[in-house]
């Protein structure tokens, strides 16, 4: 509805909870006109979506009987986490040198989070037409390709006898604007491992793989859709604290970025620079000033930013604009989302 689309009303993907202290991220707050917003992302094709990002990650949709795609996944998060710990400590003990740590276990943590929770995310702070995605921290890849496929807009049966967009005028005046093409133009992913960048590319191909195939594991429809419409896919390799000029011009070109902040724990979590010691042992309240400094530095003005389980500075010109509850395996029983508008 149009009173939908001039509040952004946080969405329904997952289960979430309202925190007391924002009932919604108000697109008014953030000068964005509500004709622009595209609308929610259908339930069918989140359903779609995640299937195929589950079978290019190589977690197998399992049946009703079947636990092969827990252990599947299991499998794969933790050679993920392995990934992590060979770049943490370098070992140069066949070149006759020491093994030397590159970066403390405790500041380089792997988590990740669902499709359905982006999707959730996203639809709360509210896609716009031309979006630049960014996922901060990308490890496998798995939100880059979600969100390049999430708002891939044509008009078509979703199976269920609906169409998207269907549910008013608003949604149907965004699908004309929008035609058959992709809300999220572009869809960047960024890591400091080196490990997880090359496991992203395959994951990437596996992706594409599928869909020229036309099917995935369970015969979905409509794939050949979503490749025509399909986001621009990145992955980079590079330090967000320290980056070079190819990552320096991503920032500069997002208008929307995601970062589960599980990325920097206790290294980054300092609630207050002044006073050495002081950090918290929480992940949500926490903040991240050179997390927060490095954004401020690369992004540029007018980008929405939602971190998850951590705090940006005011300071670095970042206006907090609203948080939302979201589960996440990784930080049980459940994560804050936090938006941020860079001024």
């Amino acid at each position: 509805s149009t009173q939908q689309m001039n509040s952004i009303l946080l969405a329904a993907a997952v289960p979430f909870y309202i925190l007391p202290s924002c009932i919604a991220f108000s697109a008014q707050a953030l000068g964005i006109p509500p004709t622009i917003i595209v609308p929610e992302v259908h339930h069918t094709r989140l359903t779609q979506v995640s299937q195929l990002v589950s079978s290019a990650l190589g977690d197998n949709i399992a049946n009703d009987n079947d636990d092969s795609s827990d252990t599947t996944a299991v499998n794969r998060y933790a050679s993920a986490r392995d990934a992590v710990s060979d770049f943490q400590v370098h070992d140069n003990s066949s070149k006759g040198g020491d093994t030397a740590v590159i970066v403390p276990s405790h500041e380089l943590v792997y988590g990740e989070l669902s499709v359905p929770v982006l999707a959730t995310i996203l639809d709360a702070v509210g896609v716009q037409e031309d979006d630049v995605f960014l996922d901060i921290g990308s490890g496998d890849g798995a939100l880059v390709l979600g969100a390049s496929l999430l708002y891939a807009y044509a008009s078509f049966d979703d199976g269920d006898g609906s169409h998207e967009g269907d549910g008013g005028d608003t949604n149907t005046n965004t699908m004309s604007m929008l035609g058959s093409r992709n809300a999220i133009q572009k869809c960047y992913g960024a890591d400091i491992v080196p490990g997880l960048v090359d496991r992203s590319m395959t994951h990437s191909k596996n992706l594409e793989r599928i869909m020229q195939e036309g099917q995935s594991s369970n015969g979905m429809k409509n794939i050949d859709l979503l490749e025509q419409n399909q986001s621009e896919i990145q992955f980079l390799l590079g330090d967000i604290h320290q980056p070079d000029d190819e990552l320096q011009n991503v920032l500069k070109e997002t208008t929307l970025a995601v970062c589960f902040a599980t990325t920097w724990s206790a290294g980054n979590a300092h609630n207050d620079d002044t006073t050495p010691g002081q950090s918290s042992t929480s992940l949500q309240g926490r903040k991240l000033p050179k997390l927060s400094k490095a954004l401020s530095a690369g992004l540029s003005s007018g980008c929405r930013v939602v971190i998850i389980d951590g705090k940006l500075d005011a300071d670095d010109d970042f206006s907090w604009e609203g948080d939302l509850r979201i589960q996440c395996p990784d930080t049980a029983p459940y994560s804050v989302a936090a938006l941020y508008h860079k001024q």
